[in-house]
């Protein structure tokens, strides 16, 4: 075989490979017939079965996927039109599990045993939880007072007598005239003593408290990834405030938490308006809210981040203010944003390949019994999965109605509607004059 064929053979088989690699991948981004209204679609990267996780069911493994920020520009909102399918084209029944976190307060029994004051000094509360007293962590000052702040320091004892201290200082405040109520709890270390000493560290007037309650919260911290999308701010900074907005579009629904990184000052306390609108000029409140940060001894206390719920009306915008009132604002307080990660539970059977399939306007959302067979331990403890790039499905058809499609039809039809109408009306002032001469 001479060389020049040689060449031509190897070319002829490098284009030969290169149009069977484009076939595959076309077909690998065809779905099967009866999913042809779903636009997109993503390979599921599974992990190997394990069976020591504990996550296998009746029918088989349990496994997770997350659904990226990028998936919700071509979904709709809520991911109604998410399906999961095997590599038969069998629809796979799948459940909605995210790790919001959770706050539990449980009150218990006070006895408010002193309310006095000490002029120059402070304001002083004995509060009592009884002889077996469980454990506590809060306490919540009940008071009229509209607008003020104040610091707080809180001691426990068991026996009346001898005092620790489980909180040297802590913020309580409300601006009602602002229409922010502020926060009138104060945390400290749990302990289960009987007795708690809040003092109200204001000497110049008593402090007029109503009542007090101690209590027992317990959080569990909620799951939390960033979302690569960066606020800015505004032109036009109104007086008193600084603000920032963003347009996320599909990935709107998705924000739960805004965190702020602050430089300086070393002590503030600030408030937060959160808004949505759906088209960057209506604003409807989210959230108003307090960042704060202030030392305590040798240590930082401090908030810089709020927790949003974005239920309602769709929206697309975001806006983040804080109100400075007269003083100077903060330094890079840009607002980050942050979301829960939503992760699609399903069933995965050995030897089966899935995909994560969705782009369909019209369908509406799947309802499945998995989430009432399982629970959320199972669905936490789901082997992690991953999602690979986004694909078209080659062969999608519209699932619009055809007239929809095809609107210009219908504005033909009305305008030969018009002109027959206009002919037979020009008939008709024909007909009649002409029966008149």
């Amino acid at each position: 075989m001479s060389a020049r064929l040689r060449r031509s053979v190897m070319v002829m088989g490098v284009i030969s490979a290169a149009l069977s690699a484009a076939f595959a991948a076309l077909a690998d981004s065809s779905l099967p017939a009866a999913w042809k209204h779903w636009h997109y679609s993503r390979v599921i990267e599974l992990a190997t079965p394990d069976a020591a996780t504990g996550t296998t069911t009746a029918a088989g493994q349990l496994a997770s996927v997350v659904a990226p920020p990028a998936l919700y520009a071509h979904a709709q909102t809520g991911l109604a039109d998410l399906r999961v399918i095997d590599d038969q084209g069998t629809e796979i029944p799948y459940v909605i599990f995210q790790r919001l976190g959770s706050c539990k307060s449980s009150p218990l029994p006070t006895t408010l045993r002193e309310n006095s004051f000490g002029a120059g000094a402070f304001t002083q509360l004995v509060l009592d939880a009884g002889a077996h007293a469980p454990f506590h962590n809060t306490v919540r000052i009940e008071t009229g007072e509209t607008d003020f702040i104040e610091w707080v320091q809180v001691e426990a004892s068991d026996d009346g007598h001898v005092w620790r201290m489980v909180e040297e200082r802590a913020p309580i405040f409300r601006f009602r005239k602002n229409a922010h109520e502020g926060t009138q709890v104060v945390h400290y270390s749990e302990n289960n003593a009987q007795y708690l000493r809040v003092r109200i560290l204001d000497g110049d007037k008593k402090f007029p408290v109503s009542g007090a309650q101690i209590l027992l919260e317990t959080t569990e911290s909620a799951e939390r990834a960033p979302l690569e999308l960066a606020m800015v701010a505004d032109a036009k900074q109104p007086a008193g405030s600084s603000v920032w907005s963003a347009e996320l579009g599909a990935a709107m629904p998705l924000v739960t938490e805004v965190r702020f990184e602050v430089d300086a000052p070393p002590e503030f306390i600030r408030s937060v308006e959160i808004s949505s609108s759906a088209d960057g000029k209506d604003w409807e409140s989210l959230r108003n809210a307090e960042i704060y940060r202030y030392r305590r001894g040798d240590a930082q206390q401090q908030e810089l981040s709020v927790m949003i719920s974005n239920a309602g009306a769709p929206s697309r915008f975001l806006r983040v203010e804080i109100v400075n009132g007269n003083d100077a604002p903060l330094e890079t307080a840009a607002p980050k944003l942050y979301i829960t990660p939503r992760h699609t539970v399903f069933q995965q059977q050995p030897g089966r390949s899935y995909r994560l399939i969705y782009g369909q306007e019209r369908t509406e959302r799947a309802q499945y019994d998995l989430g009432r067979r399982v629970n959320a331990a199972q669905m936490g403890a789901a082997v992690d999965a991953q999602l690979g790039p986004e694909e078209l499905n080659a062969d999608w058809v519209d699932p619009r109605p055809w007239t929809e499609t095809h609107d210009i039809f219908l504005w033909l039809v009305l305008a030969v509607a018009v002109m027959l109408i206009g002919y037979a009306a020009v008939r008709s002032l024909r007909k009649s004059a002409a029966s008149e001469a």
